[in-house]
């Protein structure tokens, strides 16, 4: 398989997760999902190594030895897009100041594709800094996400006043539906993130200088994305569904059953809880005949499961929390996706990478999700 057919099977995959779909071997699509990105890291690999060494032999590093013919002189050559090895590299040198050295096709790419934008991050780039958050935070994985790059107005409904179904008598209709909605727009936050290197340290290999990049991009702008996504949630959740234990630092079989039961209209919850909660108060809860509750887990991401939900960590929560509900009632719009801009301070001798991100959600039913507070004193 190569890159896009490997892109396009995950993306079926996480459809049909996002979706719910019954029926799922989750076994085998975790076993395929890693082989696939393993094989897509490998191709990444190959194709990287493959163009690193054009360039250098483009740019005399290299020496022919031996030439049986006049070599082909491509005078219209096929321009790359922002998903191509070549953008990547071009891109990337371009952050780094060293746009002279760009071979002739990573120039083209770049020039094509920045002629009328800002410059996009590379498409493997925004994927391995979307993968890296979405590990560190695993409701980023479980929220439904829209990359509009748009103003977006959605309708949430808030109860049905009439209407709803019912047991009606034969050749009855049922009552007209009438709902009460509320519409909201999600319009957007700015989400930031920079980090500083030094001149010398500019001089980094370019698979470093992404690496590095990547790595800080995603585990600040993650946080702040998650930290927002959790805070939406909190203000969304209904009243009643907002509980606090009774007991000062201790949490009941019975109190959490009551938190499950308090869910409606929901498919596959999760609980979500930092570490510290989670082997805290939730793995040695037992029910009234003393037998243990938790169920640990093999699947990854999860840490085990409690009356049939998976448990997640997720540091965003804060200690002394559960936040319990289905994460695809979460609506999330993108009106900016993941950006790297660079500027340079002379006086000091660094380079600022900065991160940018603009987006906003809402919960879209308040009785989707549930919130356990774990009395303190």
């Amino acid at each position: 398989m190569n890159i896009e057919e490997i892109n396009a099977r995950l993306l079926e995959i996480r459809t049909a997760l996002d979706e719910g779909q019954a029926g799922l071997d989750l076994d085998a699509l975790e076993a395929e999902a890693t082989s696939l990105l393993e094989q897509r890291t490998a191709l990444q690999s190959e194709a990287t190594r493959r163009q690193e060494l054009r360039s250098r032999v483009a740019a005399g590093a290299g020496q022919e030895t031996r030439n049986m013919r006049k070599p082909t002189v491509t005078t219209d050559p096929e321009i790359r897009g922002v998903d191509s090895v070549e953008y990547r590299r071009a891109f990337l040198l371009e952050l780094a100041g060293r746009g002279e050295e760009m071979s002739h096709e990573e120039r083209a790419a770049f020039v094509h594709t920045t002629a009328n934008t800002t410059a996009p991050l590379p498409t493997t780039m925004l994927n391995q800094i979307w993968d890296l958050v979405s590990k560190q935070h695993c409701i980023m994985q479980d929220i439904t996400i829209y990359r509009t790059g748009t103003i977006l107005e959605v309708v949430k409904h808030t109860a049905i006043a009439q209407g709803a179904a019912k047991t009606v008598a034969e050749n009855t209709a049922n009552d007209d539906e009438q709902n009460t909605t509320v519409k909201v727009t999600l319009s957007g936050k700015d989400f930031s993130k920079h980090v500083e290197i030094s001149y010398a340290m500019e001089r980094m290999s370019i698979d470093a200088l992404e690496s590095y990049l990547v790595q800080e991009i995603s585990r600040g702008l993650g946080e702040a994305l998650a930290d927002d996504i959790v805070a939406t949630i909190r203000s969304g959740i209904a009243t009643d569904n907002k509980v606090t234990t009774s007991a000062v630092g201790a949490v009941t079989y019975g109190e959490l059953a009551n938190l499950f039961g308090r869910l409606a209209r929901v498919g596959t919850v999760s609980v979500y809880a930092t570490r510290s909660t989670i082997y805290t108060h939730l793995v040695a809860m037992v029910d009234s005949t003393g037998r243990p509750i938790f169920q640990p887990s093999l699947q990854a991401g999860q840490q085990g499961v409690l009356l049939g939900a998976a448990i997640k960590i997720e540091d965003s929560v804060g200690d002394g929390k559960l936040l319990i509900g289905d994460g695809s009632k979460v609506l999330y719009n993108m009106i900016q996706d993941i950006m790297i801009e660079t500027d340079r301070d002379i006086k000091t001798h660094k380079v600022i990478h900065s991160g940018y991100a603009r987006g906003s959600g809402t919960l879209i039913d308040e009785k989707a999700f549930a919130e356990l507070t774990i009395k303190s004193a």
